[in-house]
């Protein structure tokens, strides 16, 4: 009975777990974007509320979709850049085994490099290399643009090696052992296998996020998924501070929220819905400024 209840609670404690690391990780994400992006625009959201606290969430759940997206795209655009490399220099080893020119006690498996040039993966990847190839064909730095390449082809690496790992793992479970494996060591080349499987996991994880040139721009886009930026909006802003607004080089019009207010067309909105304050860019003659108005002076269609 004991027995059964413990087996019973393993599944729960590990469910707590996951809840627990859900909840406070998503805090903690959406926490971390929120300053690094209040960091470039030279405000932090005022007067949080209790409800403004879904801010983070939607913010953290934004910067997962769009970490996932380039993720993908680049772990696909990687797998399509070196399948062909990686099956070529299997093929050499593989030669060289059937030639006999290995050390003794020495076993080389035949990995399967086929889930790399699988049709949705080359689609994928070719979409991310066209991608890759626009972005860098109309970027200003073309040079800084073109080290954005690196992260699809860690992502390639990451995924050789994975492959590679996994197939020297199936191999130690398979049972089917050279006779000079003593117990001792196959538990640590077991051991050693699933910890070099963990690192390449991680690696396909965090190398998008640790060798993007540019890391801002996730956080960019997932304020824009979480609907807090939005560039090229229309917004009516009252007075007082449509004045100000009206200094710069925004096109203006009659607002059908009443006299009060004034129309402006094609901004820029850096933060918004997030406490007391939205922030807008505000272009002119000398260059582009930002503008902390109250949100309830300003409406965002």
């Amino acid at each position: 009975m004991g027995d059964a209840n413990s087996k019973n609670s393993e599944p729960n404690e590990f469910a707590g777990l996951i809840g627990t690391f859900t909840k406070y990780g998503t805090l903690l994400v959406g926490g971390l974007c929120l300053l690094m992006y209040s960091n470039e625009i030279g405000q932090f959201p005022e007067g949080m509320g209790i409800g403004e606290g879904l801010a983070f969430y939607l913010v953290c759940a934004g910067f997962l979709i769009a970490y996932s997206l380039y993720t993908g795209i680049c772990t696909a655009t990687g797998c399509l850049l070196l399948a062909w490399p990686a099956r070529m220099l299997h093929r050499v080893l593989v030669r060289r085994e059937a030639l006999g020119r290995r050390r003794v006690g020495q076993i080389l498996l035949h990995t399967d490099f086929s889930t790399m040039w699988e049709l949705p993966v080359v689609a994928l990847g070719i979409v991310g290399l066209i991608g890759h190839g626009i972005f860098i064909y109309y970027s200003s730095q073309p040079v800084q643009a073109a080290l954005f390449l690196a992260v699809p082809l860690a992502q390639g690496a990451g995924m050789v090696f994975l492959l590679v790992v996994t197939r020297r793992k199936q191999h130690l479970e398979s049972g089917v052992l050279l006779p000079e494996y003593s117990d001792q060591s196959i538990m640590t080349k077991r051991r050693d296998t699933v910890t070099a499987r963990r690192v390449f996991f991680v690696w396909l994880v965090l190398a998008p996020l640790l060798l993007a040139p540019e890391k801002l721009f996730l956080v960019d886009a997932a304020f824009k998924l979480a609907q807090l930026r939005k560039d090229g909006a229309t917004v009516h802003v009252k007075a007082p501070w449509s004045a100000r607004v009206g200094q710069s080089t925004l096109a203006k019009a009659t607002s059908f929220m009443g006299t009060d207010y004034v129309e402006f067309k094609k901004v820029n909105v850096l933060l918004r819905s997030v406490g007391q304050k939205v922030v807008i860019e505000l272009p002119s003659a000398s260059g582009v400024s930002r503008l902390s108005i109250p949100s309830d002076s300003i409406y965002v269609e």
